[in-house]
């Protein structure tokens, strides 16, 4: 037995030797296949303690998830409260009042005498009116405040005179559009343009595509915000706008991140509509041949829903029909692709590390136990 053999055998009997307590300081991306699995279907753990789900993705469950909304749309902007209604008058409204006392012989609102004025609602919200005094107009609708303006008049002994009221220019029933917007501006509110998308497509539309646009919505002082692709898709969220409502449109940057064993791990934008795992996994380059376990792709995903726990899907690409389940699964925005490392990656990294061989490509992949 010539030298070198005997020293490969002495190199792997050290490698063998070493390997229970080598394995726990190897360096690794992350956590390995059987702690993810192990820990999120651990019966002994209350379900209210587990960290998260763990899901087997199969091509039903890939099916199910792809027809699902991504987003909590039903609640999307239920913190809002309810809008301003319109047909008020505001401070800045220019009001044409009317002011006429019949007589015998039938008058109308063209027969003298009369009186007719103009008055802006001024910053207090209220006129002053020739023999009726200061009244509050802000609030009030032009038929509201008519009987208002009587009111005070018959309370000084005029109760034969009428009153007309009339909103010429309604400078307050305003709602404005902002920031990524083609045209943005403040824009008039009416029966024929009072919901949300018909202030975005009277303010010409969002620059970007839907699922790259976040829509704002600000109403007293309270913000709520969604995608507008989700308002497109989803008729509920396409609410009432009010007076003073603002609309910000926003670009979203969409990203998902790539751990592990891969040939390219980072941060990658998400640049469609919608992506699926399979692409996503040639985005980043597929996996090390080298270190990567087959039966060890997870995809982290976080929960929108206060109190559910974060969800982990497992594909297991040692199957020969789990490319077609890559094909079918939908990646999110924010969502994490992790790659763990195969047993036979850490006996490369022993072997390195103690022998410093450099070349371990002869070792079989199925080394040691399943993975």
């Amino acid at each position: 037995m010539t030298t070198l053999v005997k020293t490969r055998r002495h190199l792997l009997v050290l490698g063998g030797s070493a390997w229970l307590t080598a394995c726990t300081t190897l360096p690794k991306a992350g956590p390995a296949t059987s702690a993810i699995v192990d820990g999120g279907t651990a019966q002994n753990t209350p379900p209210g303690d587990q960290q998260y789900h763990f899901v087997e993705l199969t091509e039903q469950i890939a099916l199910t998830l792809g027809q699902a909304n991504p987003s909590t749309t039903s609640t999307s902007f239920a913190s809002l409260p309810p809008a301003t209604p319109l047909g008020l008058t505001g401070v800045g409204d220019l009001l044409q009042i009317t002011l006429w006392e019949p007589n015998p012989t039938g008058a109308t609102l063209l027969s003298p005498p009369g009186l007719d004025v103009s008055l802006r609602v001024d910053p207090t919200g209220c006129i002053d009116l020739p023999y009726a005094g200061v009244l509050r107009a802000a609030g009030h609708t032009p038929m509201s405040l008519q009987r208002g303006i009587m009111a005070s008049l018959t309370a000084q002994g005029h109760s034969n005179i009428q009153a007309a009221v009339l909103d010429t220019q309604n400078m307050s029933s305003n709602a404005i559009v902002e920031g990524d917007a083609n045209r943005p501006g403040a824009y008039p509110l009416g029966p024929a343009a009072n919901s949300l998308l018909d202030l975005i497509a009277i303010a010409g539309g969002a620059k970007y595509l839907d699922y790259a646009t976040t829509v704002r919505v600000t109403r007293n002082g309270i913000m709520a915000q969604t995608s507008l692709a989700d308002i497109v898709a989803n008729p509920a969220l396409n609410i009432p706008i009010g007076p003073g409502d603002s609309i910000m449109l926003l670009r979203r940057d969409l990203e998902f991140y790539a751990f592990g064993a891969v040939n390219r791990p980072g941060l990658f934008p998400y640049e469609s509509e919608s992506l699926s795992l399979a692409k996503a996994l040639a985005t980043i380059a597929g996996l090390q041949d080298s270190l990567a376990a087959p039966r060890g792709i997870f995809i982290y995903r976080r929960t929108t829903e206060t109190g559910s726990p974060q969800t982990i899907y497992r594909l297991d690409l040692s199957q020969p029909g789990s490319f077609f389940i890559a094909d079918l699964f939908l990646l999110r925005p924010d969502d994490i692709i992790y790659v763990s490392d195969a047993p036979v990656a850490d006996l490369t990294k022993v072997l390195q590390t103690i022998a410093g061989v450099g070349n371990v490509s002869g070792l079989p992949r199925d080394f040691g136990a399943g993975y």
